[in-house]
């Protein structure tokens, strides 16, 4: 239904879009595309802030123009590197403004980690593992305003993913990346499958994050550089028997209960000046045996503060509000965000469920080298709900943050080594995690329990020192390495030592042309 609904919209738009109005390439950067790696060093050294820093993702187009600006003959020999790559990569393919473009995308990469889950951090069994990716399929229409993309992912570590469920039974492979969209300068709308990122790429974000498998959703924007303001409806999995995830989006059994879910979020970002911003952000999820997609959650100047509980009302929610703020002086970077998760503010409702997340990075940028910090904080039941059909999850893995009840710290520091060799990066780091035992996917505690808000039951304190390693001469293919010692030790329980190594390269290769969709 999805697929013909996009195809239709793409179509519509296509016929009663006017020739003279196309320009502008607004097919949207992948979440987790490198780009972002030299887009966000750029932006800390002053550079493509014309972009939101936090909103991710980003649409080809914008970052060409943002690109513009950047004066070359003023750039150091590794920010010079970051802007070619850049330039390759994100190159318009309608040089004509009377043509549309159309494309196709082939990548092909692999990783290798000794350990089933891909988080040297939190490493799970010891088995040497390969994974592949890629996609079968990646092809794109954009014709000025009016843009489609269609993306068949394959992932072998879909069927492995040790926390979330298998989302590709047929080869491995899944509808990604998949959408039809509308842009202009005021206002956009987009249909379709990608991933979500608010935040900076790379750090930890509390309400919307590139963690969980890319779902369907509608996505409205109004607004401009200094004022906008963006809404999400998307569709998850739905519950069962108020017990268990099916991993599908509906079931129309009576017997097993059924409860469909959708979570809407809607964010208001206010820029008065390139480097300082304020975002106020907040979500819900919604459900009932027969839920829908319900306008009252799509429009984004609906507060839901003041209307979810407001009739007509669903048949449950989780709400959640947050706030944002990032700002640079000179070349020093701050990102934090603060997260309320379910105020109770009546008496005799059971234990207080306020709850929240904190994330911080600074990162003094240097003419080689960058400098960062960051923190994170989860609370013991942050992402939870009283009703299993309220967690913040989709397929098992969480919209926001993966796990819970923790504390994380780390330092690294970033040396780009552009001068002696193009495109590499080493960068030594160090990590210190606090993880409780309570888990977002775990029965919500009752009046009776009074678990701690933070680092609950026996804690898991792990240190990591590693040292992360990228080479990227060209645009078109790369090289990483993260390879460290964790040093973990459970309650009061022996110290465990063990090597987590994580080896991944990867091809890319993109045909892009034009096409005369007007002219016989």
């Amino acid at each position: 239904m999805m697929a013909r609904l996009n195809g239709f919209i793409l179509l519509f738009l296509l016929v009663f879009t006017p020739a003279s109005s196309l320009a502008q390439d607004d097919r949207l950067i992948p979440a987790g595309d490198y780009a972002y790696e030299y887009i966000v060093r750029l932006q800390r050294r002053g550079h493509l802030l014309e972009l939101n820093p936090t909103a991710i993702p980003y649409r080809r187009g914008d970052v060409w123009a943002a690109l513009d600006h950047v004066d070359n003959s003023r750039l150091e020999p590794a920010e010079a590197h970051w802007v070619k790559l850049l330039r390759h990569s994100l190159k318009p393919a309608t040089p004509h403004e009377d043509k549309a473009g159309v494309g196709y995308t082939f990548l092909v990469a692999a990783q290798t980690i000794n350990s089933d889950r891909i988080d040297p951090l939190r490493p799970q069994g010891d088995a040497i593992n390969f994974y592949w990716y890629g996609t079968w399929a990646t092809a794109y229409l954009d014709a000025g305003p009016i843009v489609g993309e269609m993306g068949l992912y394959h992932n072998r570590f879909y069927e492995n993913d040790p926390d979330g469920f298998d989302v590709a039974l047929r080869l491995w492979a899944r509808s990604e990346h998949t959408y039809a969209g509308y842009h202009s300068r005021w206002a956009s709308a987009y249909l379709g499958r990608w991933d979500v990122h608010w935040g900076v790429p790379g750090e930890t974000a509390t309400v919307m994050s590139d963690n969980a498998r890319s779902r369907d959703q509608l996505m409205l924007r109004l607004g401009g550089n200094r004022l906008s303001v963006t809404g999400l409806l998307g569709e998850l999995d739905s519950a069962t028997g108020g017990r268990y995830f099916t991993g599908r989006a509906a079931d129309d059994s009576v017997r097993l209960g059924s409860t469909r879910r959708f979570m809407a979020a809607h964010r208001w970002d206010f820029r008065p000046s390139k480097r300082f911003m304020l975002s106020f952000m907040e979500s819900a999820i919604y459900s009932g045996v027969s839920a829908s997609p319900s306008l009252k959650y799509l429009n984004p100047l609906h507060p839901f503060t003041f209307v979810v509980d407001n009739i007509p009302k669903n048949d449950e929610n989780n709400g959640m509000l947050a706030g944002l703020m990032w700002a640079q002086w000179n070349r020093l970077t701050l990102h934090g965000q603060f997260l309320v998760d379910d105020i109770r503010l009546q008496a005799n409702t059971g234990p207080e469920t306020i709850t929240f997340v904190m994330a911080g990075t600074a990162a003094l940028a240097l003419r080689s080298a960058d400098l960062e910090f960051s923190f994170d904080a989860v609370t013991s039941r942050a992402y939870n709900a009283p009703q299993p059909e309220g967690r913040y999850i989709y397929l098992n893995r969480g919209l926001a943050t993966q796990f819970s009840d923790y504390v994380q710290a780390s330092l690294a520091a970033e040396f780009y080594l552009d001068r002696w060799v193009p495109g590499l990066r080493v960068a030594p780091r160090i990590d210190r995690l606090w993880q409780g035992e309570r888990d977002m996917r775990q029965p919500f505690p009752g009046n009776d329990e009074r678990p701690r808000n933070l680092l609950d039951g026996t804690v898991e304190r792990t240190t990591r020192s590693a040292v992360y390693a990228a080479w990227q001469p060209l645009h078109w293919w790369w090289l990483s390495m993260d390879a460290g010692v964790n040093f973990s030790q459970r309650g009061s329980a022996a110290h465990k030592t063990r090597f987590v190594g994580l080896i991944s390269a990867g091809v890319r290769l993109t045909l892009d042309g034009s096409l005369d969709l007007w002219s016989n």
